[in-house]
């Protein structure tokens, strides 16, 4: 049985974002999708942007938030913050999504977008913030501290 676990990566940058809000998925991240599956869950998520998933990982993401404890004020905010504001966008017949207007707001975009691929989600940024996050990362240092090389 092949593996139906998407695997998005990949950086595009200067993604058009039009008046009513929608933006083109990448034909990639498309492709990535398991057989049939044409929507994405997107939420506020960590540094700023937006984390689209599709539905398989999304469920992975509530399972883990189910998880904590709920007795703890932070976790409560937490799952507030991304369940909460959590809502399911579907590609329509152009690539295209149509995110909501509140959350583009919360990441800061506005005209354009940079989506990149992490794996198992697809993260929206605000092309400014991304620059800056990216040119910040000390690779060299993070791979050592972590022993991954």
């Amino acid at each position: 049985m092949p593996d139906e676990t998407p695997q998005f990566i990949g950086e595009y940058e200067e993604v058009p974002v039009d008046a009513k809000g929608r933006l083109i998925f990448p034909a990639a991240f498309r492709k990535a999708l398991p057989m049939g599956v044409n929507t994405f869950v997107v939420a506020r998520w960590f540094d700023g942007c937006l984390g689209a998933y599709d539905p398989i990982g999304w469920k992975r993401v509530l399972q883990k938030l189910q998880g904590l404890s709920g007795a703890k004020r932070e976790t409560r905010q937490l799952i507030r913050a991304v369940a909460g504001r959590a809502t399911e966008v579907r590609l329509d017949s152009q690539g295209r999504v149509l995110i909501p207007r509140k959350h583009l707001e919360m990441a800061g975009i506005t005209d354009q977008a940079t989506l990149i691929g992490v794996i198992d989600r697809v993260e929206i940024w605000r092309p400014e913030d991304y620059r800056q996050r990216i040119d910040e990362v000390d690779l060299e240092g993070i791979a050592e501290d972590l022993d991954w090389i």
